[in-house]
C-alpha cells in the first residue's frame, strides 16, 4: 500500500514537472517569435540611404532597442563603422512605432545594408 502511494504521487509529480517544462519552453518559443516578428517589421520599415555603396562590413548597424507598451522604440546603444549611418538609423528609429509586444522588451538589433 505505502509502495503504491509513494509510486503514485512521484509520477504525478513527474507528471507535473514535465507539464510545466513544456509549458515554459511553449512560452519561451512564442515570445522568441514575437521578437523575430518585430525585428523583421523594424528591418523592413528601414531603407536603405543614398548614401550607401557596396556591399561592406561598414554598412552594417548594430543597436540594442527597446519597445515599450505601446509600440515605441527606443535605442538604447547603437554602433557602426559608418558615422553616417549611426545617425541615419537612430532617427529612423526613434520615430518608429511598432507592434506591441504586450510588455516591454529589448533585444539586439543587426542591420546589415546593401547598395541595390
Amino acid at each position: 500500500m505505502k509502495k503504491t502511494i509513494t509510486t503514485t504521487v512521484l509520477m504525478s509529480a513527474l507528471l507535473f514537472m514535465s507539464s510545466f517544462a513544456l509549458s515554459t519552453a511553449n512560452h519561451r518559443q512564442i515570445e522568441k517569435s514575437a521578437k523575430e516578428s518585430v525585428r523583421r517589421e523594424i528591418i523592413r520599415s528601414i531603407s536603405c540611404p543614398d548614401f550607401i555603396e557596396g556591399d561592406d562590413v561598414t554598412n552594417q548597424v548594430k543597436a540594442i532597442v527597446e519597445i515599450d507598451n505601446n509600440g515605441n522604440v527606443s535605442v538604447q546603444d547603437i554602433n557602426s563603422a559608418n558615422p553616417r549611418l549611426i545617425s541615419y538609423v537612430k532617427d529612423q528609429l526613434q520615430n518608429m512605432k511598432v507592434k506591441s509586444l504586450g510588455q516591454t522588451q529589448k533585444f539586439v538589433l543587426v542591420i546589415n545594408f546593401k547598395a541595390a
